[in-house]
């Protein structure tokens, strides 16, 4: 799919816009500079779909937005160009894999549609020979299974030509006709399992150095077109930039003599800021450390005054008098009713022991009242 894609660049002349030439696997493994990778890919992408759509602003990608930010964008525009994704939109932050290239191959498939690009049957030169035909198909590296056929036998005559020394190689069995006794069912068989592994790799070269064949030529060309005018351009900017140098060198010679009595003043007012600043320090320092005694000292005067407070607000107050007073009257209170109450006991007591005497002097006169009788 990235070769397709990059064909299909080609014939939309992609070159004109990008003067870095991509590979036929640009897109589709790693590269060693993810960053660039991804920059490209964003490049093409903005490209295709301007021109699919003719318009530049339809799809742009601020320089900076983030690479989520980006892919997101692309999947929305992807979308309206009714592009139908398998794979997750993460897939495209790391500008290689399938889907990297199944975008790029359908984007250009679009960009050839709306330009109306038809692909026509190939035209092929009756007049040249067989022989002809398949070496001109191996130095284009074409997919076909012959020219897959001629390269290996080419490759395994080589090796068999560095292996033989030249006496081997001048002798006469080497001029006689070669027969095969190789079965050609097998021969077949392992072509076809082999044939397409070498068929990739060799498209993948072939065609590459052909693309930067092309891009050194038309490096080369505008090198040769600009070279001129650049070469006078940079000898007058670099007579401007030297004479501007002198002119700037004089200048400050000018002014080194002119104002050195104002440079050395400035040297000693500079070292007598230095001092002045040292003791300024020194005295914030001197300052901090009073200011810290003198709160200190604050406090403990703070805490002397409220103990003097305390003591003095006690000798002033005769709330316990007048306490110690109240308690006394209650007590003297108290004592009168004790008093009282022993007076009522004593008298109950009183009485209680005359009624008992009264009691003992009338039995004992009606015992002997008693006694008389009987006598």
């Amino acid at each position: 799919m990235n070769e397709d894609a990059l064909d299909k660049l080609k014939l939309l002349n992609y070159e004109a816009t990008f003067p870095r030439p991509l590979t036929r696997s640009h897109f589709a493994l790693p590269a060693s500079n993810a960053s660039l990778q991804f920059q490209d890919f964003i490049d093409i992408v903005v490209y295709l779909i301007g021109r699919i759509k003719r318009d530049a602003d339809f799809f742009k990608i601020d320089k900076y937005d983030d690479p989520n930010t980006s892919v997101n964008k692309m999947m929305l525009a992807l979308r309206s160009l009714d592009y139908e994704s398998e794979f997750p939109a993460a897939k495209l932050k790391a500008a290689h894999g399938e889907a990297v290239c199944s975008v790029l191959d359908f984007l250009t498939t679009k960009a050839l549609d709306s330009d109306r690009f038809v692909f026509k049957m190939p035209k092929h030169n009756d007049s040249i020979e067989p022989e002809e035909m398949d070496a001109d198909d191996d130095a284009m590296a074409d997919d076909d299974e012959i020219e897959d056929e001629v390269e290996i036998k080419d490759e395994d005559d080589t090796m068999f030509q560095d292996a033989n020394d030249e006496n081997e190689f001048f002798s006469k069995e080497n001029h006689q006709i070669i027969e095969s006794n190789v079965d050609p069912i097998e021969w077949k068989t392992e072509l076809e399992r082999v044939g397409p592994r070498l068929r990739t790799n060799n498209n993948a070269v072939g065609k590459e150095w052909r693309s930067h064949i092309n891009q050194t030529i038309k490096h080369s060309e505008q090198i040769s077109t600009d070279l001129p005018t650049t070469e006078s351009t940079l000898k007058t900017i670099n007579n401007q930039l030297s004479s501007a140098v002198e002119k700037m060198k004089t200048k400050e010679k000018y002014l080194q003599t002119s104002f050195s009595h104002l440079t050395n003043e400035y040297q000693s007012v500079k070292a007598e800021l230095s001092e002045i600043e040292e003791k300024h320090s020194s005295s914030n320092e001197s300052v901090g450390n009073l200011t810290n005694e003198l709160s200190t000292i604050a406090e403990q005067l703070a805490e002397v005054k409220g103990t003097m407070d305390s003591r003095g607000s006690s000798m002033t107050d005769t709330s316990p008098l007048v306490n110690i007073k109240a308690a006394l009257q209650d007590i003297k209170v108290e004592i009168n009713n004790f008093e009282l109450r022993i007076g009522v006991v004593g008298q109950s007591l009183l009485s209680q022991q005359t009624s008992s005497t009264t009691n003992d002097i009338q039995v004992e006169a009606g015992d002997d009242d008693m006694d008389e009788e009987f006598e």
